[in-house]
């Protein structure tokens, strides 16, 4: 199966609007899920007023919640918390 990149802006506004949460989302998945994924922190994605923001394969979501990006690794990518 194909990596997944997912970047979370570690931007002021970002880390104020909780991408520390975002983070802590993508590492309690499963060992198995996870090590389908290359997690990075971006300095800054350029929507500071939208965030937090995350780059997943090169596209930006904007006002990211933990649940949220659960769901799209789930929809888009279909890779759910379950084992």
């Amino acid at each position: 199966m194909k990596r997944i990149k997912i970047e979370l802006c570690q931007g002021t506004s970002c880390h104020l609007l909780g991408c520390r949460e975002l983070a802590d989302a993508v590492n309690s998945l499963p060992a198995s899920r996870r090590d389908q994924i290359d997690l990075c922190m971006a300095d800054c994605l350029k929507s500071c007023r939208k965030g937090p923001n995350v780059r997943i394969n090169g596209t930006i979501f904007s006002g990211m919640t933990p649940d949220g990006l659960l769901t799209i690794l789930e929809e888009h990518f279909c890779l759910t918390a379950a084992d």
